[in-house]
């Protein structure tokens, strides 16, 4: 259950910080300041995101991957269902997180209220938990990085007052100032990365694409996560 707890605590953490990739020519940049003001001018435009997404962990030297597809509805609205692992779900209305593990037919139910206001299912609050929360730098260069041909802005996120959770944080930010990857790691050194293809953006999502249905006799585990917060 580690690498689920570390999951979970995962998207509270960051919430809906990603979204799509679409070409746009170059702006010259010279500071981390600039592109965080471009990422919250479009955080604020984002209404409803679909994507495939990848996400690969290393807890405890053990090692794991996983993929399927989110949806995302503003404010703090989504589910993510699984392909690998198979029927694996995971869901947020902004006041609980839920995640449902098929091979144990256990449902995970986190209540977000214990944790500080920063910890939202929502793109603009936590870029904003971020930015009070940890000092940003460039992690090599001004300069963007070439992945597959497109144009990617890498920031170093180290925890101002490391005291939980994750010490330090690679953010890869598009030419469009969406966050497309992620890269994480905790005091105790355990590391995750999750990545997002194929974006669609503002399509209207309807709300019978955040239902979802479970076995009658699955078990219910509440709050599974031990991180607690200050503050």
């Amino acid at each position: 259950m580690k690498h689920i707890r570390f999951i979970m605590f995962l998207l509270i953490f960051t919430g809906s910080l990603f979204a799509g990739e679409e070409k746009k020519e170059f702006i010259q940049i010279t500071t981390v300041k600039e592109i965080l003001n471009h990422m919250v001018e479009k955080y604020e435009k984002i209404k409803d995101y679909r994507a495939d997404f990848y996400i690969k962990s290393k807890i405890d030297r053990a090692e794991s991957k996983s993929r399927g597809e989110i949806k995302y509805r503003s404010p703090d609205t989504f589910i993510m269902l699984y392909k690998d692992p198979k029927d694996q779900m995971i869901f947020s209305d902004g006041k609980v997180l839920k995640m449902y593990i098929p091979e144990l037919n256990v449902l995970g139910e986190q209540n977000l209220e214990h944790y500080r206001p920063g910890f939202l299912i929502s793109g603009k609050t936590s870029l904003y938990y971020l930015r009070n929360k940890f000092d940003f730098s460039f992690y090599k260069s001004n300069k963007p990085e070439i992945i597959k041909e497109m144009p990617y802005y890498v920031l170093l996120l180290n925890q101002k007052e490391v005291t939980a959770g994750f010490k330090t944080i690679i953010l890869y930010v598009s030419t469009h100032w969406i966050i497309t990857k992620v890269k994480a790691t905790t005091l105790k050194g355990d590391e995750i990365e999750m990545r997002f293809t194929d974006i669609i953006i503002n399509k209207k999502i309807s709300d019978n694409e955040f239902e979802f249905s479970l076995p009658i006799n699955t078990q219910t585990l509440k709050n599974p996560l031990f991180f607690k917060t200050e503050g």
